[in-house]
């Protein structure tokens, strides 16, 4: 272990002045001045420049209230750094070995970073700490096997880094309650040590993307518990696998196979190597033996998910209230009985944890990813800041996210694309920024998706057309998105929410394309409507594209001539049954005039009938389907009229034969 640095010291030395000292009044108030806090806030004065190399500047300094840097939040009586949360600071520097003199520290959250170097052994002396966040980073080196001393562990996430050597097999050291081990993306060798089958409580192991071998430790099936196993990648592991893996989230293949009953048997792990252990004395009372002993709980061997997630709602409880409102989660009272906090399944865990208007003014935790069992995550309107951590996407049972309302910053994490169970996803009126990520077209079960007033640009990615069941979208408010479209299927939805963005619709995915060849219609169908426009269109296609302009947004291009004919033909075998009405009306005028005795056709109902033929003809694209009833109406009222006419002209010769009867009436003047 390297000499512990001069910044190790205590807090008060000679060479310090009053100004450039953490006990000066300013850093820490008197009124919270202690020597354990003046120690911590020292220490992190000491680290400050290791920590931004050539990146960005942290703004820690003699004259700010300690409560008040960057990433740094206080807890416990009396006060002490509890938490260091620097995650995507663009920092450019080393990871200080300072920092493992905080003694009281739970949670280290470096990641997302630029941080060179190796990872400091002293880092081991955090004797407090539960979960450990360096991946994202350019780390080097090995892993340190002082890691191992963190006998409280429940995270350990190194991916994504350049780390080399060999696993440590004092990893199995970690506590009961350590539940995620996260290696993958290095550049790690030799084999799995074995004595990573104490990790009882173990749930997600990732350690794929590295350049391991040998044999798959059988000591492994020893694992109950794991939801999630990552092996793949370059490693280059034989042997077989538990069945059960097979029934997980992994990535298994040749030539790792599934063992057989008789190869399951197995002894125990080997117990780790010895590390030297913390204290008696270092080792304060922890949240997790409260756990314990609360009313709530059943005995951590029977339900260990459960008390995992008594642990992570204890351990957020400060980060999430912040200066806000504090919640009532005392351990005397049973869990299902703390506020916002619902119970379900069987086992029971929690599934719900509904903080809404609460008046929370710290962040959002990146810890509660440990509930896996989560289905709803609500703490909307609130006094939320900070980013939203991207660990929620391990949340992978989750169906309801709200955290609207808040005051929250930075991009959309892409990795909320793996909510693959998510239905509703609100994100409104927040400070977020930056483009939506195409990922999320992948939560392809998402009902709600709401992102509106908040300070979104660019375009909106064309995957997001695979939300298919989407129903609702509000996109709108202080949003400035440019260029794209809006997915066609959203043209159902609710349109003021989406007219207001300016973007056009997409066209529909399924159309086809203009090379695509002729385009059949099957069947057109406008039946009950009313007509109220004269339509005389040259070929179908003209009348579709002139309806298309009335009634809808889009213009269909013109059809082949074949169409035309066929509806053409349709219309003319109504006018031909038209037409031979007309003939058999008026050959009977012509038959009864030749005969010259008023039979009961006339010229009225030989006219009405060839009038309605010329309208039915005339028209017969606008009233195609009514043809055969105004033909009919016609023909009953050109009937009615001859039957009026003839009556007429029968009282007429009645009148003129009597006339000619009268005395002194002449014959001639009858005829």
């Amino acid at each position: 272990t390297p000499a512990a640095t001069p910044a190790a010291t205590p807090a008060a030395t000679p060479a310090a002045t009053p100004r450039d000292s953490c006990a000066n009044g300013f850093v820490v108030t008197p009124d919270r001045l202690t020597e354990g806090l003046v120690r911590d806030c020292e220490l992190l004065m000491a680290a400050r420049d290791v920590l931004s190399g050539e990146g960005a500047r942290l703004d820690w300094n003699y004259y700010t209230n300690i409560e008040r840097w960057d990433g740094v939040a206080l807890g416990g009586t009396p006060l002490r750094v509890m938490k260091l949360d620097l995650a995507g600071r663009g920092l450019a520097g080393a990871i200080p070995p300072e920092l493992g003199g905080l003694a009281e520290l739970k949670t280290l959250i470096l990641r997302l970073n630029q941080l060179t170097g190796e990872i400091p052994a002293e880092l081991g002396g955090l004797s407090n700490l539960i979960d450990l966040y360096l991946e994202g980073n350019q780390l080097t080196g090995e892993i340190p096997a002082e890691l191992g001393n963190l006998s409280r562990l429940q995270i350990l996430k190194l991916s994504r880094n350049q780390l080399t050597g060999e696993i440590p097999a004092e990893l199995g050291n970690f506590s009961e309650l350590f539940w995620q081990l996260d290696l993958g993306r290095n550049q790690l060798t030799g084999g799995i040590p074995a004595e990573l089958g104490n990790l009882s409580n173990l749930q997600r192991l990732q350690i794929g993307e590295n350049q391991l071998s040998g044999l798959l430790p059988l000591e492994l099936a020893n694992l109950k518990y794991l939801r999630n196993v990552r092996l793949g990648g370059g490693n280059s592991l034989i042997g077989c696998a538990p069945p059960a893996w097979y029934d997980l989230n992994h990535d298994l293949e040749s030539p790792i196979t599934p063992c057989g009953d008789e190869e399951l048997v197995v002894a125990p792990p080997p117990a780790p190597p010895l590390v030297p252990a913390p204290t008696p004395e270092a080792l304060p009372a922890v949240t997790v033996l409260t756990c314990l002993d609360s009313t709530g709980l059943p005995n951590v061997a029977s339900n260990p998910g459960l008390l995992v997630d008594c642990f992570t709602l204890s351990g957020v409880k400060e980060t999430l209230t912040g200066e806000g409102k504090e919640l009532a989660w005392e351990y005397s009272v049973d869990i299902d009985q703390w506020p916002g906090v619902d119970l379900g399944g069987e086992p029971a865990r929690v599934t719900r944890l509904r903080l809404e208007g609460m008046d929370l003014a710290g962040q959002v935790p990146p810890e509660l990813a440990r509930m896996d069992a989560l289905r709803e995550l609500n703490l909307g309107n609130n006094r939320l800041s900070g980013t939203i951590p991207y660990e929620l996407s391990d949340l992978t049972q989750l169906e309801y996210l709200n955290l609207a309302g808040n005051e929250l910053t930075g991009i959309i994490p892409p990795e909320l694309g793996d909510l693959e169970q998510l239905k509703v996803l609100d994100l409104a009126d927040n400070r977020l920024t930056d483009e939506i990520p195409p990922e999320l077209g992948s939560l392809t079960k998402l009902e709600i998706l709401a992102l509106r007033d908040n300070q979104l640009s660019g375009p909106i990615p064309a995957r997001m057309a695979n939300l298919e069941k989407v129903t609702r979208v509000r996109l709108d408010g202080g949003n400035s998105f440019t260029g794209g479209c809006l997915p066609a299927g959203w043209g159902k939805l609710r349109p003021d929410f989406l007219t207001a963005l300016g973007l056009p619709y997409c066209l529909d995915p399924f159309a086809p394309e203009p090379d695509a060849g002729p385009v059949i219609i099957a069947g057109y169908d406008i039946q009950r409507n009313i007509a109220s426009q004269y339509v005389e269109p040259a070929t179908l296609g003209e009348m579709l594209a002139d309806l298309n302009q009335r009634v809808n947004t889009t213009t269909l291009p013109n059809l082949p001539e074949d169409a035309h004919n066929i509806f053409l033909q349709a219309g003319l075998q109504t006018g031909i049954a038209g037409i031979i009405v007309v003939a058999l009306l008026c050959g009977s005028l012509l038959f009864n005039l030749a005969r010259r005795d008023g039979g009961p056709v006339g010229p009225v109902e030989c006219f009405a009938a060839a009038g309605t033929l010329m309208i039915v003809l005339h028209s017969n694209f606008e009233v195609f389907l009514f043809q055969s009833i105004y033909i009919v109406v016609w023909v009953f009222i050109g009937l009615g009229a001859g039957y009026a006419y003839t009556r007429r002209r029968e009282s007429a010769a009645a009148e003129t034969a009597e006339t000619a009867e009268l005395p002194g009436r002449p014959a001639a003047a009858t005829a």
